[in-house]
């Protein structure tokens, strides 16, 4: 099946796309910030945070046209073509998730509005389990190219973590409807959960293109 060792092709696609995932680590991990925040930061604290969000995702699209840039000139040497745009487009959707999550979190910033301690709990436990999917994703991008049993097992990881994140969503979307919150918050933070959880999802799908790229590869 595998069509040899990996090209420099594929190691200059997957070095790409490991920046991408690293600075959308980076804006991950100032959404929590600002969900800690949100209602006990002082609001220029929380600005900095979010212009944080703004400027990695600024980073990342100077990253995506050097993604597609090089990939047009190399395309056709590709043994996986179509799983290096499935990663370029699911790490993209990442990307544009949180920064959705970064404009609801401005807005819930922008109001008077105080969390009670169990929702923000839940929402910032479920968001900090992206972080240690996120972490898996970038270990087996490290081995996909060189170490296929070891890409194996991190997609296994990545797949348990994820119905792990499953059940933190759950716990958080009834924190968030038992609360004793305005309806307009109640909605907007049940976005953030759902938003959050789908990044969760999108990291075991592009899983499982590296991992054809990494069985092609052994």
């Amino acid at each position: 099946m595998g069509s040899g060792r990996p090209t420099t092709a594929d190691e200059r696609l997957v070095g790409v796309l490991r920046s991408e995932l690293i600075t959308a680590k980076e804006m991950l991990k100032s959404i929590i910030n600002v969900l800690r925040g949100v209602g006990e930061a002082e609001e220029a604290e929380l600005k900095r945070m979010l212009r944080e969000v703004g400027e990695g995702k600024r980073r990342i699209e100077l990253l995506q046209r050097e993604f597609l840039d090089y990939f047009s000139r190399v395309a056709p040497s590709l043994y996986n073509r179509e799983e290096w745009m499935g990663m370029f487009a699911k790490i993209s959707g990442i990307v544009d998730k949180l920064s959705g999550i970064a404009y609801r979190a401005e807005y819930l910033a922008s109001k008077s509005w105080r969390l009670p301690k169990g929702v923000r709990e839940a929402l910032v436990e479920l968001a900090s389990s992206l972080l240690s999917i996120i972490d898996q994703y970038l270990l087996m991008m490290n081995v996909a190219l060189s170490e296929v049993d070891k890409a194996l097992e991190a997609r296994r990881r990545i797949a348990l973590t994820e119905a792990e994140i499953d059940s933190k969503y759950r716990r958080a979307t009834f924190a968030i409807l038992d609360a004793p919150i305005s309806a307009p918050c109640a909605i907007l933070l049940l976005y953030i959960a759902e938003m959050l959880e789908d990044v969760s999802d999108l990291v075991n799908s592009v899983a499982d293109d590296l991992y054809l790229v990494a069985l092609s590869s052994a």
